[in-house]
Order: structure tokens, then sequence, then C-alpha cells
């Protein structure tokens, strides 16, 4: 009979440590939203970007930041992302094909250690080609945030 109270109170206690861990990641996840808002500010107005958006998965993380500057546009993700990634591919494939349809258009795929994908930097953007670029990688963005991480 002595056992059950001690289990209620152990489980009360673990209950309350939970609850406050999560309410610790909440605060800390909203100190790293305005701290990127802030660095973003920075950058801003240090580099020239007009145009910055965050792409978030289900459960409120950054899967991936999307930043552009005059001539330069930068999909970062926060977690690396395999190449075979259908999303990444039709990305790859129509970076490809705008960088062969622009003149002076180029991208670089930036990776990590095991060959992920970690960014994408579009350099060489144009006023006629800004638009078909950004939704690229806005598309792709988007649809990597969507799907569960692994």
């Amino acid at each position: 009979m002595a056992e059950k109270p001690r289990i209620e109170e152990l489980r009360d206690l673990l209950e309350r440590e939970i609850a406050e861990l999560e309410a610790r990641l909440q605060l800390y996840q909203q100190l790293l939203a305005l701290l990127d808002e802030c660095s973003a500010g920075a950058l801003s107005s240090t580099r020239g970007i007009r145009r910055g958006k965050e792409f978030r998965s289900r459960d409120g993380r950054v899967a991936a930041r999307l930043a552009t500057t005059r001539d330069t546009i930068r999909l970062s993700f926060t977690r690396p992302v395999p190449e075979q990634h259908p999303y990444v591919r039709y990305m790859l494939t129509a970076l490809e094909r705008l960088a062969s349809e622009y003149e002076g258009l180029e991208y670089t795929v930036e990776r990590d250690d095991e060959g992920r994908i970690t960014s994408v930097i579009v350099t060489g953007v144009s006023r006629d080609s800004e638009d078909e670029v950004y939704a690229v990688l806005e598309f792709a963005a988007k649809k990597v945030s969507e799907l569960p991480l692994r």
C-alpha cells in the first residue's frame, strides 16, 4: 500500500518537472525568435536585405530561412536536407533551368559533411528573374518545412 502513494508522488513530481521544462523551452524559443529578428534587422541595415522570410514546421521550429539582397537570394535550412528529397530535387532542377535561361544567374549549393544540403545561394539575380527564383526557393522551403523531421 505504501508503494502506490509513492508512485503517485513521483508521477506528480515528474509532471510538474515536464511542465516547467516545457515553459522554459517556450521561453527559449521566443528568445531565439527575438534574437533572429534583431539579427535580421542588423543584417538588413548593413547588407541591404529587402526581404526575409522564415518557414516553420508544425511544432513552431524554424525549418528554413529565405533572404533576398540586391542580386542574391539565399535559402538556408536549419537542419540539413538530403539531395534525394523530392522537393529539393525539384528546386535544383528548376534552378538549373533558370540558370540556363537567364544570363549571369548562378547558384551554389552548400553541403554538410554527410553531403546533405544546408543552403542554396543564387547570385546574379536580375529583376527579370527574381520572382521566378524566389518562387522556386520559397516553394521548396515551404514543402520541406511541412514535412515531419526525421
